[in-house]
């Protein structure tokens, strides 16, 4: 005679709380704290719960749902890799899951209840920098777990190499005739994020290192940039006595409020200062930005495709794809000889 199958009822006798901070930590972890969430999870586990839509999907086989989680949501640089993604996904009739992360505490719980309780077919990790507990937890994970960005031995991964973003941008810069460059980005303050600004910096700062260039410390600004700082910062940047003949910004959104502050200042673009920015967003196109294109729609696209490969071949070994980067010319840039 089989046992009868675990229910949340016997979830919530054995961990000592109520059925409904059960159903918290299933449907919304980051409202139980992590002790109690820790514990539902490991009951969860020995009692070898599943929902009951779980057990449905189960008895399907596949959920068609492919979860993405990643900070910073509301970037129009995540924006368009989610149209690469969700372009693939639809096509092949399946859901996407959006994870967003504002703090440690939800990436951990959110890694916690896919491991432990799966609700996904797939996962895709966008410019997340886990711990090595949680690279041994997304190990033991029932689906594939593709990175971006982030390069982890066993995991499928679409690389964008940062630090060759910033010295293209310096070789650019330096082969139009700017001798005098300073830069612009947005601190990367969370833990669990990669430092995409600080290696774009190393990058352009190396290149133009190595031409005899060093780039004076009131030329580069990096700080936690919100809605308001941002021209703040860029208005005592612009204040200064003497200012670089060009600006390398870690993003097109820094890029295209510090145009229009220079432009509010009365400094000519590029005739009296060069902008280029990183990411080739599409509103870049329009404003006549010229940026460093990382290929964001590519890379979600071949994120959702290798997912969707490694979920027909489990045993297909681990594959990593690193994109180009270009330099697209437009108006903000131009000869200084």
């Amino acid at each position: 005679m089989t046992n009868k199958a675990a229910t949340i009822y016997d979830v919530a006798k054995k961990a000592g709380v109520s059925p409904a901070t059960v159903s918290r930590v299933l449907n919304d972890p980051s409202k139980v704290t992590s002790d109690k969430r820790t514990k539902i999870l490991a009951v969860i586990k020995e009692l070898d719960f599943i929902p009951k839509a779980d057990a449905v999907a189960n008895a399907r086989s596949q959920y068609h749902k492919i979860g993405v989680i990643a900070p910073f949501f509301t970037q129009p640089s995540f924006m368009q890799r989610l149209r690469g993604i969700s372009g693939v996904l639809s096509g092949q009739h399946y859901e996407l899951v959006i994870y967003a992360i504002d703090k440690m505490e939800d990436l951990e719980s959110y890694i916690e209840l896919l491991v432990s309780n799966r609700r996904v077919d797939g996962l895709i990790a966008l410019c997340l920098k886990p711990d090595q507990s949680m690279i041994r937890s997304l190990q033991t994970a029932p689906f594939p777990v593709c990175f971006v960005e982030n390069e982890i031995d066993g995991f499928d991964s679409v690389s964008v190499k940062n630090l060759e973003g910033g010295q293209k941008a310096a070789e650019y810069l330096f082969s139009l005739g700017y001798r005098h460059p300073g830069f612009i980005g947005e601190q990367t303050h969370l833990p669990y994020a990669i430092p995409a600004t600080e290696e774009r910096l190393t990058g352009f700062s190396f290149y133009f290192a190595n031409q005899g260039i060093l780039i004076p410390k009131n030329f580069i600004c990096t700080a936690v940039f919100e809605e308001k700082t941002l021209d703040e910062q860029i208005e005592k940047f612009l204040e200064q006595d003497k200012l670089p003949d060009c600006v390398f910004c870690s993003s097109d959104l820094i890029a295209t409020r510090f145009m229009v502050l220079a432009q509010a200042h009365h400094i000519s673009v590029p005739g009296s200062i060069g902008i280029l920015g990183f990411d080739d967003i599409d509103i870049s196109k329009y404003t006549g930005l010229s940026s460093v294109n990382q290929n964001l729609d590519e890379s979600g696209k071949t994120a959702a495709e290798l997912v969707l490969s490694h979920i027909k071949d489990p045993d297909r070994p681990a594959r990593n794809i690193l994109l180009p980067l270009n330099i697209i010319e437009r108006t903000t840039t131009g000869s200084r000889f």
